[in-house]
């Protein structure tokens, strides 16, 4: 990749990490030479760990809880003193029908969804600051621009982390700290295969998308590790949408 020698011996914080597109950007920006902290709420983070080499740093946590946050920032900053990425990663998509949908339920989307973005953010504005890569990365979806069922408490949290963004750019912008979103479409992590996709929803895909080709999360990873880097260095509060053409704004 382009330019991959501007991670070297830089320091990235990434939520989740432990599967699917977080673990496959953990390694990729390990491999260019970061150092990455990622968290999760595994006991163990071993196929992530072995893929970053030594330069993979896991953190059992629920970033859910309050302190979470504050302490994986903590943990990275042992490092050298600063932070150059935050990568917010982590959320759930579970699939809950609005009849279904209760108070409680819409609070836990919110708190893994968007809250965690801004514990995550606050906590590392100093590290960020002191930092050279400057840079905030936030994962959203496509699935409330499509307006999909049944995601509307999902969509709900991801909907606002997209204001979030946009808001926090304008307010750190003048720090020199961007930041932006990317919104992946259907991506095909093992955990999407195992929990949901079906054949028809693989043809489906195939025959809605421009490009004939299922997402894998590879394809993230690119346009991920371009956002974070300094060939964007003119690019903040905007929203990436990476789904092989679905989705056409």
């Amino acid at each position: 990749m382009n330019g991959a020698s501007e991670f070297q011996g830089k320091v990235a914080v990434l939520t989740g990490g432990s599967s699917g597109i977080g673990q496959t950007l953990a390694i990729h920006l390990a491999q260019a030479g970061c150092e990455v902290f990622f968290c999760g709420r595994r006991p163990t983070a071993d196929e992530t760990l072995s893929g970053c080499g030594e330069r993979g740093h896991y953190f059992r946590c629920d970033i859910t809880e309050d302190g979470a946050a504050e302490a994986l920032i903590a943990e990275a900053m042992t490092c050298n003193g600063t932070i150059d990425y935050v990568i917010n990663g982590v959320a759930t998509d579970n699939r809950v029908p609005f009849e279904n949908a209760t108070p409680e339920l819409f609070d836990q989307f919110v708190a893994t969804d968007l809250k965690t973005a801004f514990r995550v953010c606050h906590a590392a504005l100093d590290g960020l600051r002191a930092g050279k890569g400057r840079a905030i990365l936030n994962f959203g979806t496509t699935n409330w621009m499509l307006g999909l069922a049944p995601f509307t408490l999902y969509s709900a949290a991801k909907s606002g982390l997209l204001g979030f963004t946009r808001a926090l750019a304008r307010e750190l912008g003048p720090e020199g700290i961007r930041v932006n979103m990317l919104s992946p479409g259907w991506v095909m992590t093992q955990k999407q295969l195992d929990l949901y996709v079906s054949e028809q929803d693989k043809k489906d895909l195939l025959r809605d998308q421009a490009l004939p080709f299922l997402l894998q999360a590879e394809d993230i990873v690119g346009p991920a590790m371009f956002l974070l880097s300094h060939a964007a260095r003119a690019i903040t509060g905007q929203n990436l949408v990476v789904d092989a053409g679905k989705l056409m704004q």
